[in-house]
């Protein structure tokens, strides 16, 4: 397997790790990863550190109803060896119950097989007033 075919494979590992909730996300980053949040958002920041991402993200699921099977449908990924650009939908239920569908992009970096970096892009209003509201 290429770099650029096993940098997208440990990406698409990701997203279905997260879609399922399969224990073991933070196997997939570096120690050091850094995740960085829009501003716009509750979550906002740049996080750094495995333990620090993983808490955000624990945050972050539990906006979700994790009883109804989250959809990630991946419309586009580019790849170099290191980067892997993501453009994708995410269709969930809210814990508030209501139907949630965002379009995001990622752009992680990855090193030595694992992600070392992410910056989330997200419609931001939409997901403030879904999701947070």
């Amino acid at each position: 397997m290429s770099s650029v075919e096993a940098s997208k494979q440990a990406v698409w590992d990701y997203f279905e790790k997260m879609r399922t909730g399969e224990s073991g996300t933070a196997d997939l980053f570096t120690e050091d990863v850094t995740w960085w949040v829009p501003p716009s958002l509750p979550l906002a920041g740049t996080y750094e550190g495995r333990e620090a991402v993983v808490s955000m993200m624990a945050q972050g699921i539990h906006l979700y109803d994790m009883g109804t099977p989250m959809q990630v449908e991946v419309l586009e990924m580019v790849a170099e060896p290191d980067r892997v650009c993501v453009q994708l939908v995410i269709r969930a239920r809210t814990a508030k119950g209501e139907d949630y569908e965002n379009h995001y992009h990622f752009a992680f970096r990855l090193r030595e097989g694992k992600i070392c970096a992410v910056r989330e892009y997200v419609d931001t209003l939409y997901a403030q007033r879904k999701l947070f509201d």
